[in-house]
């Protein structure tokens, strides 16, 4: 009874003795009510002039809990956020006043607030959220804010989350005036500094788009059966096309619209550019491969010359000139023996003629294969290489 009887009354002491909880805590109104923002726990700290007591005369009781709505509150806000949700209503919320007028008051709401964010280098962005607390209504000469402590590093409380990591909070003051009214306002303000977490970005978007890229450029670049055949080559380009589109789509949904694209997608649109260079080589040497083969196109020395086939050229001149020998002494042998065998040896000159001239092609089309594929190779490398330094120097945090 002692002890809840000492509370009841000094708090009907204090309240019941003409305090209006409408009226700045002050003796003289020229006297300017200095306020204490601790963002880490957002808790306001203030004196009252008109809550004070002597210990020794009220039990040794140094603290009460008094509700809110009955003690004068400044309407403290948070001026930069764009929706609030009250987690506590003000009847049913207490704070705590101490014998020589200080008042602590923690704020039980959740704000939303709007930052800038720089999205050039995301994933690996930092961003900085400025965060101002202040007075809505009350100038500086009525109520001045004055911010708490910085937190350079984390701490308990101060860890991030999933996406994000916590750097620091700066604390600093912030002076604005109302040109019309010449009022001047204090506001505490808080920088925010945070740190994005790249590994979710990384291993489900990054790196799969780096492995689908260089598996598109293998099977551009390598032939697809024994034979050489390059037919589904195209399509194989073109999938991967779509699945870069895919993946570039998810990237910009999980970010804010920006002006400047992010690194990420930078990178994305530079593998589908690679991707799209290897089908245009690959459509190339397919179209020509084929045109050869149709056309019946002898390789130039040069050719054989730069991808060190030139060992294929000679190889091909001195089969066909054997085959040519071989056919043209038999032949002439079986004339000059048998005259009246003319018309069969005209018949058997044309068809040993159409069998040299398939082998011919057969040797051509072989050198043909060989140097594209020669080509092939070469493309590979290339392709291989490029893919490499655009992840490298792109996505390099």
């Amino acid at each position: 009874l002692g002890a809840k009887s000492q509370v009841s009354l000094l708090i009907r002491h204090l309240l019941d003795s003409g305090y209006n909880a409408s009226d700045r805590p002050v003796f003289n109104e020229n006297e300017t009510v200095n306020i204490t923002i601790s963002a880490a726990e957002f808790i306001l700290e203030w004196k009252d002039a008109f809550l004070k007591w002597n210990p020794m005369e009220h039990g040794g009781q140094t603290r009460v809990k008094i509700k809110e709505i009955e003690v004068w509150r400044p309407d403290v806000t948070v001026s930069s956020s764009i929706a609030k949700e009250v987690l506590l209503e003000a009847s049913e919320r207490y704070l705590d006043v101490f014998y020589d007028g200080t008042v602590r008051m923690s704020v039980y709401a959740v704000y939303r607030n709007l930052c800038n964010m720089k999205v050039d280098n995301f994933p690996y962005d930092s961003q900085i959220c400025m965060i101002d607390i202040g007075p809505w209504s009350y100038t500086d000469e009525e109520v001045h804010s004055i911010p708490g402590e910085s937190i350079e590093a984390a701490r308990d409380g101060f860890e991030g989350n999933s996406e994000w990591d916590f750097v620091s909070l700066t604390a600093s003051e912030k002076y604005s005036t109302d040109s019309d009214a010449n009022f001047h306002f204090t506001e505490a303000r808080f920088q925010l500094y945070v740190s994005r977490r790249p590994q979710f970005y990384v291993w489900v978007l990054l790196i799969p788009t780096f492995v689908i890229t260089t598996v598109s450029i293998c099977g551009l670049f390598i032939p697809t059966n024994s034979l050489g055949d390059r037919e589904e080559k195209v399509n194989l380009g073109l999938t991967t096309l779509l699945s870069s589109a895919v993946i570039l789509e998810i990237v910009a949904n999980s970010m804010p619209k920006a002006s400047a694209f992010p690194l990420l997608g930078n990178f994305i649109l530079a593998e589908i550019f690679v991707v799209a260079a290897g089908v245009l080589c690959s459509v190339v040497t397919l179209t020509l491969h084929h045109r050869a083969n149709t056309r019946r196109w002898r390789p130039k020395p040069w050719m054989l010359r730069i991808l060190g086939m030139t060992g294929s050229n000679k190889f091909i001149v001195k089969k066909c000139d054997r085959m040519k020998r071989t056919k043209t002494g038999a032949l002439s042998n079986e004339v000059d023996n048998a005259p009246w065998m003319t018309d069969f040896m005209s018949s058997l000159r044309s068809l040993l003629d159409y069998i040299h001239e398939e082998e011919v092609d057969q040797l051509r089309e072989i050198a043909w294969l060989k140097l594209f594929d020669r080509l092939d190779f070469l493309l590979l490398i290339v392709f291989l290489i490029i893919n490499c330094i655009v992840t490298a120097t792109i996505c390099s945090p």
